[in-house]
Order: C-alpha cells, then sequence, then structure tokens
C-alpha cells in the first residue's frame, strides 16, 4: 500500500520537471531580440525616442516637459532597442530603466538620492488607495511615479531630494504638492468646485460578494482595528466563537488560511495584526480540492507591500482574570531580489481556572447521585518558531521550504480539586475530596512544508509536501481523602507524511481543476495504570489517497460548479503488535460537490449541496479507560467509524444584508454520552464514552445585517436552528426538537485621531434539543484602541470581556440510564492590554498551502 502511494507523489514531480522542460532558456530568449539602424541628424529628444520606439517595438516612456529642450544626432547601426536609448541619452542627464514590457526615460539620480515612502489619507483620516503619486524637479519634469496600494502606502525608487517636489492627485480630491522627504503623509481634501454638480459619497462596504464568496473588507473598515487576526476573526459575519475556536453557522468549525497557507496553529493568529490583512473570504460551500471534512473556510489575504531589505513585528499580550495569561511574539523578514527569508518567535504562559457544578444521577441496580463542586487550574508556557525562505524565480515560479518547531517549556500542571457528595437510594455513602494531578510534556514537535508553484501560460501547478512529528508524555496521580487512589502514564508518539498536487487550467470557457492528495499516518499511543481498569498499547497506521476534480463554467449572470472526490482510507489497528482484523477498516468514499449562483446588480442567489465525511479524532479511537475520580471513567471507542454528511444550502444576499438556509442530514454523527461503568464490580462509576448516532438532522437560517450610520458601524446577526437527533441505538429514551436561536450585536466607533471602540454582546435562549437541554448563554465583550505614529504602525488596545461575568456554560444532558446536570465558567471575564508595532510591513510570499491538513486536525 505505501509502494502505490509513493508512485502518486513521484508522478506529482514528474510532472512538475515535465513542466519545467518548457521553460525558455535565458540565452533562447536572447536569441530573439531585435537589432536595428538609424540615422538621426539634430533630432529632437521626444523625436528620436519615437523612432528607436518604432524600430525595436518596445514602448519607451518619457515626459515632454525637460527632454523637449535636447537635440540628438547619431548613427545607430545595428544596435539593439536599450543599446539605441543608451546612445541617444549619452552626456546628457537622463537614465533609461528597461522593464518587462516598456523602456522608462527618467532624469539620473543625484548623489544625494533618497527612498521616498509615506501614505495618503482623506479628510477623515481613511486610507486612499489608487491615489496617483509623482515625484517632480524643481523644473516641474518628472522624476518618478507609483500608486497607492490599498491601505495608502506608496513607495518609490531612489530619486535626488533637493528641490524635489511630491504630487499626489485622485478624482474627486484638490491635488496635492508638498516638498519630498523620505517619510511623507499627505492629507487630501475635496474638490468643492467639483462637487458642487454631483454628491459623492464614498465609502468601502463591510461585507460584499465576490465570485460567489462572502467577502468582508479588512483594509478601511472597523475590522482592521480590531487587534490580531484571531480577535477580528470572531467579528466576521456568520462566524462565532472566540480564541481560535470558531464556528460558521450552519457550516461547522472552518479552515483557516492565510495567503494560501493553512494555519496550523493558533498562535499564528496571535501574530498577524489585523490591520496587515486586506480581505477575509468565508466560503461557505468549499470546493473538492479542500478535503472531505472541510465545511467551511475562511481564507485571509493580507495588504500587498512592495520592499526589499528588512522588515518585521512585535507584539505583547496581558490579560487578567481569576489567573493572568501573557504572550508575546516577534517576526523578522529579510528580501533581498527574489529571495524571501522570515524567522518568527512566539512565547506564550498561559493560566486557565475553570469552576464546575455537577449532578450526576445513575439508575442501576441501586440509584445513585454524585454532587460535585470542582476547581481545575491549569499552567504551561510554550514557544512555536518558524524558520524558512521564499524564492521567485520569476513572476510565474516559486518554490520554498518552512520548518516550525514547538515544544511546551517545562510541563503543562494540571489540578483538579473538589469534593464529590455520593448518594446511593437516597443515602450518603461516601463523600470525597478528590484531587487530580496531571504533568504532560510534549517534547519538540516539528512540522515542516516545501511547495513548488508555477504557471506556464494558462497552466497552474501547485506542489506540497508535508512531514510532521510529535510526542507527549502524560503522567497522572490521583487521591481520595487524602489517599492515593490511582495512577497512570500515557505516551504518545505522531508521524505524518503528506504530499498534495493541484493543477487548474481554463478549459472551454470555465476553469478545470484537478489533482492528488495522499496521507501517511503513523500514531503510537500506550497507557499504563494501577489497576483501576487496563493498561493499552495501541497503533493506528493509515494510508489515506484522494483524488478530485472540479469545474467551474460561467454562463451570463449565472456561474456552475461541479466537483467530485474520491477517497480510498486503509486502517491497520494494533493491540500491543497483534493486528486487530475487525478495527482495521477499508473506506472508499465519493465526496461531490455542486452548486450554482446568480448575479444580477446589488443581488445573488446561489443553490449548493455537498457531501462532507469527517474521520473520528485519535483520541476518540483509544481504547484505554482513564481514571477521573473514583465514580468517574473515560474512555473512547476504537470501533467509530467515519461520519458522513449530506448538506443543501441556499444564500442570497442583496448589499448589506446577506442570509443563509441549510440542511445537513448526516450518518453515524458522533456524540460523548454517559453510562454506568460496570454494575457490578464497580456499582456507581460512571464512564464517559463515544458512540455514534444512526441518523440525525441539522437545520436552520441565519441574517446578517451590516448597514452604515457615519461613525458607527452596526453588524446584527440573527440565526435559528433545530437539532434532530434520537439516542435510542445508545440507550437514551429522551428526545426534544425545539429551536434555539442566536442573537449578536456588534458595534464599531471609529472616531478621528486614530481613536476607536468596539462593543459586541451575544445572547443564546435555552432550548431543549435531542437528548439535553441549554440554557440561556450571553455574554459582552468591548475594546478601546489607540494608534499612534504617523503611519499609525503602533497600536495600543484595552480589553474587557464577558463584563457582566454571564458567560457561564449551563446544560443538562441525558445519557443511558444516566442525567448530569452541568454548571461551568472558564475565567472568561477579563481584562487586558496589548501593544502591537510594525516597521516596514510586508507581505509573506511563501505560497506553500500545506498537504494533509484534515489528518494533522485528527492528530
Amino acid at each position: 500500500m505505501r509502494q502505490f502511494n509513493f508512485t502518486w507523489t513521484t508522478i506529482g514531480w514528474l510532472l512538475i520537471g515535465y513542466g519545467l522542460s518548457f521553460i525558455p532558456s535565458h540565452a533562447q530568449a536572447q536569441a530573439v531580440i531585435k537589432k536595428f539602424s538609424l540615422e538621426l541628424k539634430n533630432e529632437s529628444l521626444p523625436e528620436a525616442l519615437k523612432q528607436i520606439e518604432k524600430k525595436g517595438g518596445k514602448s519607451i516612456l518619457f515626459t515632454y516637459n525637460g527632454t523637449e529642450s535636447y537635440r540628438v544626432t547619431a548613427s545607430i547601426h545595428e544596435k539593439t532597442e536599450c543599446e539605441a536609448i543608451d546612445i541617444v541619452l549619452k552626456g546628457k542627464p537622463f537614465v533609461s530603466v528597461e522593464r518587462e514590457e516598456y523602456f522608462v526615460v527618467q532624469r539620473k539620480k543625484s548623489n544625494k538620492a533618497i527612498t521616498v515612502q509615506g501614505k495618503v489619507y482623506d479628510e477623515k483620516g481613511t486610507p486612499l488607495a489608487f491615489v496617483n503619486i509623482l515625484a517632480l524637479a524643481a523644473d516641474s519634469s518628472f522624476l518618478a511615479g507609483s500608486v497607492t496600494e490599498e491601505d495608502g502606502s506608496f513607495r518609490l525608487p531612489a530619486i535626488a531630494g533637493e528641490d524635489c517636489l511630491l504630487k499626489a492627485t485622485y478624482i474627486g480630491y484638490c491635488p496635492q504638492i508638498i516638498s519630498c522627504r523620505q517619510q511623507n503623509i499627505l492629507r487630501l481634501q475635496p474638490d468643492t468646485k467639483l462637487l458642487k454638480e454631483i454628491v459623492v459619497t464614498a465609502g468601502r462596504p463591510l461585507i460584499e460578494r465576490k465570485d460567489g464568496t462572502l467577502t468582508a473588507n479588512i483594509t478601511g473598515t472597523p475590522l482592521s482595528l480590531m487587534g490580531s487576526a484571531s480577535e477580528m476573526i470572531s467579528h466576521l459575519p456568520f462566524v462565532t466563537g472566540t480564541d481560535g475556536e470558531y464556528t460558521v453557522l450552519g457550516r461547522g468549525t472552518p479552515e483557516i488560511y492565510i495567503n494560501g497557507r493553512k494555519v496550523r496553529d493558533n498562535t499564528e493568529l496571535n501574530r498577524l495584526q489585523a490591520n496587515e490583512i486586506l480581505s477575509a473570504e468565508i466560503i461557505t460551500t468549499p470546493g473538492v480540492q479542500y478535503g472531505s471534512s472541510v465545511g467551511a473556510v475562511i481564507r485571509l489575504h493580507t495588504i500587498r507591500k512592495r520592499g526589499q531589505g528588512m522588515s518585521g513585528s512585535f507584539y505583547t499580550d496581558y490579560s487578567q482574570g481569576h489567573v493572568p495569561i501573557g504572550n508575546e511574539g516577534i517576526s523578522l523578514n529579510y528580501r533581498t531580489g527574489g529571495l524571501d527569508i522570515f524567522v518568527k518567535g512566539d512565547f506564550a504562559e498561559i493560566n486557565n481556572h475553570l469552576t464546575s457544578i455537577h449532578s450526576q444521577d445513575i439508575y442501576a441496580s441501586s440509584d445513585w447521585n454524585q454532587s460535585t463542586e470542582n476547581k481545575s487550574k491549569q499552567t504551561y508556557r510554550t514557544f512555536n518558531g518558524e524558520l524558512g525562505f521564499n524564492y521567485e524565480i520569476d513572476e510565474d515560479q516559486s518554490f520554498g521550504m518552512r520548518y516550525m518547531p514547538g515544544t511546551n517549556i517545562g510541563n503543562a500542571h494540571t489540578t483538579n480539586e473538589g469534593t464529590t457528595l455520593i448518594l446511593q437510594d437516597g443515602k450518603e455513602v461516601d463523600h470525597l475530596y478528590a484531587r487530580q494531578q496531571t504533568d504532560a510534556h510534549t517534547g519538540w514537535w516539528q512540522a515542516a512544508n516545501g511547495y513548488y508553484n508555477a504557471t506556464f501560460g494558462k497552466c497552474n501547478i501547485d506542489f506540497n509536501a508535508d512531514y510532521l512529528y510529535g510526542r507527549d508524555r502524560i503522567r497522572q496521580y490521583a487521591e481520595n481523602n487524602g489517599t492515593e487512589d490511582a495512577t497512570s502514564s500515557n505516551r504518545v508518539r505522531n508521524h505524518l507524511y503528506a504530499a498534495k498536487l493541484l493543477i487548474t487550467t481554463p478549459l472551454r470557457k470555465g476553469k478545470l481543476s484537478f489533482g492528488t492528495e495522499e496521507t501517511f499516518t503513523n500514531r503510537h499511543d500506550i497507557f499504563l495504570q494501577s489497576g483501576f481498569s487496563a493498561d493499552a498499547d495501541d497503533r493506528i497506521k493509515q494510508t489515506m489517497f484522494s483524488g478530485f476534480i472540479d469545474y467551474n463554467l460561467p454562463l451570463g449572470k449565472f456561474n456552475i460548479l461541479a466537483g467530485l472526490r474520491y477517497e480510498f482510507q486503509q486502517t491497520d489497528y494494533y493491540e500491543k503488535g497483534i493486528h486487530q482484523d475487525g478495527q482495521s477498516p477499508t473506506y472508499r468514499d465519493w465526496i461531490p460537490v455542486v452548486s450554482i449562483r446568480y448575479t444580477s446588480g446589488n443581488w445573488f442567489f446561489a443553490l449548493s449541496h455537498r457531501t462532507l465525511k469527517y474521520s473520528p479524532s485519535y483520541d476518540m479511537l483509544t481504547s484505554a479507560v482513564t481514571y477521573q475520580n473514583k465514580y468517574s471513567y473515560r474512555s473512547g471507542d476504537p470501533f467509530l467509524v467515519p461520519q458522513i454528511h449530506r448538506a443543501t444550502f441556499f444564500d442570497a444576499g442583496w448589499k448589506w444584508i446577506n442570509f443563509s438556509i441549510y440542511y445537513d442530514h448526516s450518518w453515524n454523527m458522533y456524540t460523548s454520552y454517559t453510562r454506568p461503568y460496570d454494575d457490578i464490580n464497580h456499582p456507581g462509576v460512571l464512564l464517559f464514552g463515544m458512540a455514534s448516532i444512526p441518523h440525525s438532522n441539522r437545520y436552520g437560517s441565519s441574517i446578517v445585517l451590516s448597514p452604515k450610520f457615519g461613525i458607527w458601524q452596526p453588524q446584527l446577526t440573527t440565526g435559528i436552528n433545530w437539532f434532530d437527533s434520537h439516542g435510542t441505538s445508545i440507550g437514551i429514551t429522551q428526545h426534544w426538537n425545539e429551536p434555539r436561536f442566536y442573537f449578536s450585536l456588534d458595534n464599531s466607533f471609529n472616531f478621528p485621531k486614530g481613536w476607536f471602540f468596539n462593543i459586541k454582546g451575544v445572547l443564546s435562549p435555552g432550548a431543549k434539543q435531542s437528548y439535553a437541554i441549554w440554557k440561556t448563554e450571553g455574554r459582552v465583550d468591548a475594546q478601546l484602541t489607540k494608534s499612534f505614529l504617523k503611519d499609525q504602525s503602533l497600536k495600543i488596545s484595552v480589553t474587557a470581556k464577558d463584563i457582566f461575568h454571564t458567560g457561564y456554560r449551563y446544560f443538562t444532558i441525558y445519557g443511558d440510564r444516566t442525567f448530569s446536570s452541568n454548571r461551568d465558567y472558564s475565567d472568561q471575564q477579563r481584562f487586558g492590554i496589548r501593544l502591537s508595532y510594525q516597521f516596514n510591513a510586508a507581505k509573506s510570499k511563501y505560497k506553500g498551502t500545506g498537504a494533509g491538513e484534515s489528518e494533522k486536525s485528527r492528530l
């Protein structure tokens, strides 16, 4: 099996090598350069340049002002266009610069040349994109030019600084001319004369529909002031959750990408600042190239900035709740020519505090009740690093490698302390003071990614190869009423190899994409305990091969997408080195995706259908029974099979209104539930386990309203969902199907002089669904941010989370002859401060997208 998959990876490399053989060499390119002869007698310099342009065939850009006073007499014999230009410019204060498609003739730089850069804002302090920037000499002749980027920034090549002028022009605004400096800030004022006859209101919408995806504009909107990308994502439309745990309403947990590269850990989102991001795409119907388990995708696109040399950023974050949390990170990037070298580091000190009140009933040979009040504390420190390079051979080809190490600094120490009252048939039989300690040490985990990306004509090839290695050592100690009751140790090692090849090419009027993805996984889990259950030695080896193809066809106002993915999955399960045939399944699945969308003016409609396949995480498949306390154990189920969903979605939108409705039917949906562990030998002991529900249904709808009123940008989200899942197959007799609502009001206020304020409230009323009863949940968060320095590169934010201390998780759930009531609070009320600074910030050119992402998430 391994040889079969290696062959496909080899084929991927051969395809790339075959494509490279078509790249013309530099010598071949030079061979077709045209040479010509020309006689010039007392011609004006502009006329001479025109004649050379006609003979050579390549455009020559110059200004009449400054060149028309010079005359040319020259004999040009069998010269290239570049050589001819140099001849006519000899002895004159001009120089020629050759670009790929044209030449530029400009004045020579003086010895006091400077690099000019800056930013352009409107009268309200909003960055202006696509402003024309001209550097002019004292005689108004052209020296250099540029256009501002999305964030209002610009950068000019080295030019003379003495008596140099900088001119900015933009439709609807008065031109502005200032003395040129190395750092420049220009503020354009509206042209009142131009606006007398027509009133123009400029404002970038927060949410737009582009190419069938929901796009949130970050630059120029309040989202750019949300601190880190991790914080900003929770404010995106249809997205709920915080701190890296996100859900897209009706679609589930999204995969997140930064410039086409999969985010592997949440610290990446902490390092990236919101004001570095151009836009965020929320893809609610991902194509088959994303994998069978991806129900939604969030793609972050950073602002493209030009420049060479060193750039970087730094941030530090501190928040205080019941316990403090702090982290800081730094990233450096150096560019020269096509080479891009980067290094990043992130340190975090995490302190978690959880309080919980649980009441658990067991109805077996006796009626048992466990009433527990518990406090949990967890402390750990981590380091995550990143080192790599990217090299752009030319505009059409690039390759690179990225190495990402990480580790816990010392042990991750967790302590659970609490009291449990045990009743049997209404009489007290035990009163425990339980204390449990866990020390987990994560050795150096290591990940690496290599990629090659190339475009040959209209065909694009994207190849990625990934490697992942990690190990954990966990020791657990538990005591009841001061006496040791149980000890255990757990060692886990993970290896993963993956490769992915994606080819995209035009086909007739549409676009065809196809490729393969392969993943090899080896996980070894050894569990040893002191006699309360049984030891376990589990090894899982998995090989997965996928082939996929989709076709996107535009038909006027309509667009049709159809895709199909085939997955072959072979699992070998070993217990103590012995192959378990009954737990070593082989799966062959077809994963289709189809959608049709219609766009007309401000209106958008889309109908799509998708199959999704989720494989259980390896923790779910463990056969080990771990110790919670004297009356509570926990385990997995090695017989779990993949979970299959068939989902249909309808989306509609008009300007700042977006609506979605969905229906999802699933087979073998995973659920955690409780049951008696062993009523004969261990009466009164509760087991938290895993199981599958044969059939489940989810359906609902949501709407997002995002109008704008001056400095106030509200975003109102309302959702409703039903969850119909009957657990009779695992002994659960209760069943409800009430609707559950969700409300969110996200208010952003953009004040002058760099001040920004956001306050967001969420509310989810209670409901009875399936075999659970959910109580009302809600919280209010706020943030105040001030930007400093002319380029706003220094930002300080003050945050307040769960201001009114209402963020409890309160629910009751039924199991097999069991009933549990839970009330948890995880130290969400926090007040913090965040400082971030960036210099010469530039977009990463790294184009690796990664392979085997679904398998990485399972590990």
